[in-house]
């Protein structure tokens, strides 16, 4: 799909819609490299609520897949798709969440986005400095983002980083 094609697509939707993408996402070769091309396509459905659109270096569809309620803070998992990825997108129904809900988990989404790893480590290992609305995005990017659990995931596995 062009840009242009997908760009029209996405300028029908609307925040909170219920929505099907098909896109091809980036793939792992574990084989030679005579592997015929085709097999490098990973096509994927993902289905979730529209979100908006973000991204600074390449736009991204949002799409909410679910979510959680911890301890009476929400956390959301989402799908960031590049857009010049997209090769469908279908409507399942409009207005499958209100928009306000939508922009409550784009907040937080978008607070995860506005800190660093780094800056949560060294935040965090300083033990200071945390307003409750540094500390509320702190805790998200902590759930999102902790390297250290992914990497004991992989090596239960016997893989190395």
């Amino acid at each position: 799909m062009k840009r242009e094609e997908a760009r029209a697509l996405l300028e029908g939707l609307e925040i909170g819609d219920l929505i099907e993408v098909s896109w091809l996402d980036a793939s792992e070769a574990r084989t030679s490299f005579s592997v015929p091309e085709k097999s490098f396509d990973t096509p994927v459905r993902s289905i979730g609520v529209y979100g908006g659109i973000r991204g600074t270096r390449t736009e991204h569809l949002i799409i909410i897949k679910e979510e959680f309620d911890v301890g009476g803070t929400p956390e959301y998992h989402y799908n960031a798709i590049p857009v010049g990825m997209i090769e469908r997108i279908r409507l399942a129904r409009r207005r499958f969440w209100k928009k306000r809900d939508v922009k409550k988990a784009m907040r937080l989404l978008d607070g995860f986005a506005s800190i660093s790893e780094l800056d949560f480590k060294r935040l965090r290992r300083a033990g200071h400095g945390a307003s409750p609305a540094t500390s509320a995005r702190l805790d998200l990017d902590g759930l999102l983002a902790l390297r250290e659990f992914w990497l004991r995931g992989l090596e239960k596995l016997g893989r190395s980083a």
